[in-house]
Formats: structure tokens, sequence, C-alpha cells
């Protein structure tokens, strides 16, 4: 009998009768009952998703090692020289028989199964549900991405982007956060760095080809006064020219909301910079290539404005139009402060409460109404317990919600020579067909 026989097959065969392997076969054994009577399940909830597709294949090959691991415990108290051994391996022996035809049909089990889970866990793991429902922490990433126009387009689409690498990185990545929010020590609100941030090429050019000209598209927008009138501006937006102006720029940023702008450096050569900056009193905190998230930076998890959200939902007939002071009462109820998951009746409550105060005679029924709709917007865009607000996640495109367009076309940014600064003229990006109109005649003529 040669020595790796006598050593290792034979103590295979006697030394698996201990509580180490039997604990491990157990496992093994349960991970691939449950596993068959969740095949085919929905996985709508991120906790059966983790059930299904982390923790039963984490208890299978839990169970593959204990097993040997027990019988390798075992040979170290029982000797492989020990008298109860035989002195060859004898396939008339059907006890002996009955272990390999054991043995080689579990590795086959285990090779079918293992590779099975291993598929699903993968798959899952690259599923929408498993990275907005999976992690409590992201509901407000997720509420957003529900209600956007990118709602379609797979989370690691963007987050991950292709190639073994991105997706080793985004695991480790992936363990790092695991770890944080097990122990509690994630942030809040979540941060969005852009130092990891994918380049436009990897991501949105897959659909948006930068060779394309956007020309010039109409841009509209209905708001409401405290009497209820409709008040319409118009701009006719030059996407085109805007999104050719700011190819091969390069900048650099005071803070990681690129809130502000420390120097930038145009196609040309031009260099414009604070004069801070200058004087070696300011440091970038990072350096970029713009592209198009550094305007669009919420492209798929846009939080949205109350005011214009507001006005959207009177203009759509999902909040009433002619009640007095509607528009000034909403804001209100919606910029309280309310305690995690008492807004759905403290909202009502407080829109209510406004009416009785200043407006006794308006129905309580389209009030009713209206709270509920509030609430559904309120609880879209703010999550008190992650101190999501109202602006924690501002959008630079424009400049409404921020600075925006003005983080570089503001006032601080000075030209390296004497002459022309970076332009701000508000004809070169859009042209004003009325702002802030009760009867606005061009849209009007439109068919607006």
């Amino acid at each position: 009998m040669g020595k790796f026989t006598r050593r290792w097959i034979l103590p295979l065969v006697y030394f698996t009768d201990n509580w180490l392997s039997r604990i491990g076969l157990f496992l093994l054994l349960s991970a691939t009952v449950l596993w068959i009577f969740l095949t085919g399940a929905s996985a709508a909830s991120g906790y059966l998703g983790i059930l299904q597709f982390v923790a039963l294949p984490a208890t299978f090959f839990l169970g593959l090692v204990l097993v040997p691991l027990g019988i390798s415990l075992q040979r170290r108290r029982e000797s492989p020289d020990h008298h109860v051994l035989p002195d060859k391996i004898d396939l008339a022996n059907r006890r002996v028989l009955r272990f390999l035809l054991f043995v080689g049909g579990a590795t086959c089990a285990n090779l079918i199964i293992g590779g099975a889970l291993t598929y699903q866990t993968v798959h899952y793991m690259e599923s929408t549900n498993f990275c907005g429902t999976a992690c409590h922490v992201m509901a407000p990433e997720f509420a957003a991405y529900q209600a956007g126009a990118h709602a379609q387009v797979k989370c690691v689409e963007c987050h991950i982007g292709e190639g073994a690498g991105n997706a080793i990185r985004a695991k480790v990545n992936g363990t790092r956060q695991l770890f944080l929010v097990t122990t509690g020590r994630y942030q809040r609100p979540i941060p969005s760095p852009p130092h990891g941030l994918k380049a436009a090429g990897e991501t949105c050019e897959n659909c948006h080809s930068p060779r394309h000209d956007y020309g010039q598209r109409l841009w509209r927008r209905t708001q409401f006064n405290d009497a209820g009138e409709r008040l319409e501006t118009a701009l006719m937006l030059k996407l085109g020219a805007i999104h050719r102006a700011h190819r091969g720029v390069s900048y650099e940023a005071a803070d990681e909301r690129r809130s502000r702008m420390l120097a930038v450096r145009t196609k040309s050569g031009a260099e414009y910079a604070t004069d801070g900056y200058r004087a070696g009193k300011e440091t970038a905190v990072f350096r970029r290539d713009m592209d198009c998230l550094d305007c669009h930076n919420r492209p798929a998890h846009e939080f949205e404005n109350p005011e214009r959200s507001v006005d959207q939902m009177m203009t759509e007939g999902r909040l009433p139009q002619r009640l007095p002071l509607f528009r000034k009462a909403a804001l209100d109820a919606l910029r309280g402060e309310y305690a995690p998951g008492a807004a759905a009746a403290a909202l009502p409550a407080r829109l209510l409460a406004f009416y009785e105060k200043n407006q006794p005679a308006v129905p309580r029924e389209e009030l009713v109404k209206a709270g509920r709709e509030l609430v559904s917007l309120y609880e879209r865009n703010v999550f008190p317990a992650m101190r999501v607000g109202w602006g924690t996640y501002p959008q630079h495109l424009g400049h409404t919600d921020s600075p925006g367009c003005f983080r570089c076309h503001g006032d601080e940014l000075k030209p390296k020579k004497a002459g022309q600064g970076l332009t701000q003229d508000c004809e070169a990006c859009h042209k004003v067909i009325g702002v802030e109109e009760k009867d606005l005649k061009a849209m009007q003529e439109l068919g607006g």
C-alpha cells in the first residue's frame, strides 16, 4: 500500500465520524434543501434575496470546509497506523465501496450545487433589487432612482463598468461598505465623492453619443402665485452650443461636492483661477477633466426641488390650482421637520391646520387628497434617519438648485492673461422667451 493511500485515503473512510464533520454535513444538507425550495421564488424582497443568494451559498461552502477540517482533527487524535485500519483498500469490502461511491456522488452534487449557487449569487448581486433594497442606507438613492429617467438602467452599468478589474474593485469596495453598515459607521447622508467617478465615456456615452448635435430645445416651466394664477417661463436652450463649448475643459475644485471651482483650463489653453488659488492660499481637493457628470451630476438619482415639484403637480391637476394660498401652504408643510415615520400623519395635519387658521371655508376633502399627494412627494425626497432633506443633494445643471453654471461663469475665476474672462452672457446658453408671465403670447402661438 502506498504512503499517500495509507495516510489520507484510509483515514477519510474511518475518520468522518466526528462532531465537526457532522455539523458540516448538516450545513451542506440544510443549504441544499433550502436552495431547492427557494429556487424559482421571487426575490422582490431584498432580505429574501440575501438569504437565497448570499446566506445559503456561504452556509454551503462553510459546510464544505468543516467536513475536511473535522477529518483533519480526528486524524490527529487517531494515528493512521491504528490497528483498526485495514492494510489495503479492498473494493470487495462493501463499506469501502459504499463510501467511495458516496464521495464520488457527493463531489458531483457539490460541484453542480456550488456552481449554481455561485452563479446565482453573482447574478443577484448585480441586480437593481440587491443594490436598492438589500441595504437600508440606500433607501434615499433607490427612491430617487425609481422616480428618475434612468430607472430602466441597471445600477452596475454605471457604478461598476465593464471588465474583471472593475468587478473586483466593486466587490472589495462592497465588502468595506458591508463592514461599515454592520458596525453602524457609515456616513449620514451617504456622500457622493467624485474621485472614483466613472468617466462619461464609460457610462453616459454608451447611450448618448457625444457626436450628436442636440441643437436647440424649448424649456418651459409653469408656476402658480398665491392667488392660483399661472405664471409661465420659457427659454430656448442652445444645447448644441453648450455641449460643444465644454469639451476639452479641465478644472480644479475646492470641495468634493464640486460646488466651487478654483481653476479652469479650456481646450484653447486659456486659464482662469481665483485670486486665492494663484496666491497659494487655497488648495484644490481634486482635478478632473470635465464631462457630462460635472453638470448632470445626479443623472439617475435626482432629488426633487419642492417648489418645482409642487408647481408641476399643480399643473398636472394632482394638486389643487385654485385654492387660495395653496402653494404657500404646501411648501410650508413640505419643509416642516418630522420625526422618522411621522410625516404620513403630521404633514397633512399641518396642511389642515394652516387652512383652519387662514381659510376655514376651504373644503376639507380637497385638502385631505392634497395631503396624500404631498406625503408621497415628501417620502420620495426626505429621509430623516439618513439626514437627507430638501437640497442635500443639489443638481448642478442650470443655476437654480445650486450655483451650477456660475461655479465657473461667476466673478471669482479671473483670466491668467488680461482679456475677456469666461462669458456671463445669458444669451450664450439660452434665449429668453418670457419669465413668469401670466399670458405668455409666444407659448400660445406655439400651441402651449
